[in-house]
């Protein structure tokens, strides 16, 4: 079952890096900005078109060759789990090396096309932008911290009932591969990971209320309403990543406390139900929402305003993936190229947003 897992995931990655550019807003293409009045060029469609078919027919053959190869080779569960994770970062390697050709490409036809000459730029700004937010409330993130803090307590009420060494790890058939010894923190490591990942995602939420809304001058109440739909979505994802890993790491947890409740059938299909959920409520959050909402159908009776185009800030995307401006007070911003949100990296918070949780993460870990 290990090479269906890890087939699955290839085959999502596949999908999804090949037809992102078919998500992005019209006036970003490869990380670059594109005046509306160049949002239909046809060198940059095509390019698009060249992107997807490339990323797609190599991430299949990939794909192929690997379920050839387990089924063919019988090789182990670990080696199999082991090239599945190669593969993976093959394609992603290969999926950006592409992209970032074309992001070359792009930036040399806007150059040398001068799409931006006798354009003037504006920055459009709702002052009532948060108060019109309609995203999670922080309480309900809060719910499932609850939970585990909840759950911490429990497990040193129960510590001397617990056994002496301790799960840590689980093979791909759902049976614990890697114990550790019984202290007060190695029986608390999986929910403390937990916490910090439920504080990373109330973060995400939150966040979006002091990232700046990137409004299309051309048409304002569309690309409003788009904004306000894209972070509503995107707080329901948050949420429910959240549930979810609250309820898979929570099982984890409790049955290293009550061995009877522990399934090798559970252990294995709870992870990979999550992960089958997941991807299909983020494929359908790709394809309903977009990139910054432009998925979304809104009123477009705004007014065009003749040669105003959105501020060209291309000089503070390192690639058109990194977003590095020291004047924006933003810590996260919206991705370029992608749907969803990356961080301002000239912004000291947004490393301690990223390295912080990254280090808890890898501390505990290492501690066992």
């Amino acid at each position: 079952m290990t090479i269906v897992l890890f087939g699955f995931i290839l085959f999502f990655i596949t999908v999804l890096q090949a037809f992102t550019p078919k998500f992005l807003k019209p006036t970003e293409a490869f990380g670059v900005y594109v005046p509306d009045s160049h949002a239909k060029d046809p060198v940059v469609m095509k390019l698009k078109s060249k992107y997807t078919t490339f990323v797609l027919t190599f991430g299949l053959i990939i794909l192929i060759s690997y379920l050839w190869w387990g089924m063919t080779q019988k090789p182990t569960e670990e080696t199999l789990a082991l090239a599945g994770v190669s593969v993976q970062f093959t394609t992603l390697f290969v999926s950006i090396g592409y992209y970032f050709m074309m992001h070359l490409r792009v930036k040399k036809r806007k150059e040398t096309q001068r799409w931006l000459s006798g354009k003037s730029e504006v920055r459009v700004v709702d002052v009532k932008f948060q108060e019109k937010l309609k995203l999670i409330p922080r309480v309900i993130f809060i719910i499932p911290m609850i939970v585990t803090v909840g759950l911490i307590i429990y497990t040193f009420m129960k510590y001397d009932q617990m056994p002496e060494m301790i799960p840590t790890h689980w093979g791909p058939t759902g049976e614990a591969d890697a114990f550790s010894k019984k202290t007060y923190f190695s029986v608390i490591a999986l929910p403390l990971i937990l916490l910090v990942m439920q504080v990373l995602f109330l973060s995400v939420s939150e966040g979006m209320k002091f990232s700046g809304a990137r409004i299309n001058p051309t048409n304002k109440k569309s690309s409003l309403a788009q904004q306000l739909a894209f972070r509503k979505y995107t707080s329901l994802l948050a949420l429910f990543i959240t549930i979810g890993i609250t309820l898979m790491m929570g099982y984890f947890h409790l049955q290293t406390i009550h061995p009877e409740i522990s399934s090798p059938i559970i252990m294995w299909t709870l992870p990979l139900t999550f992960l089958v959920l997941t991807f299909a409520v983020v494929g359908i959050y790709a394809l309903k929402v977009g990139q910054s909402g432009s998925r979304l159908k809104a009123e477009r009776n705004s007014v065009t305003i003749e040669n105003k185009i959105a501020i060209d800030d291309d000089q503070y995307w390192k690639g058109g993936l990194f977003y590095m401006n020291k004047n924006d007070p933003s810590i996260m911003v919206e991705k370029r190229f992608g749907v969803g949100w990356t961080l301002n990296f000239a912004h000291p918070i947004s490393w301690i947003v990223l390295l912080v949780p990254l280090i808890l993460i890898v501390g505990i870990s290492i501690v066992l």
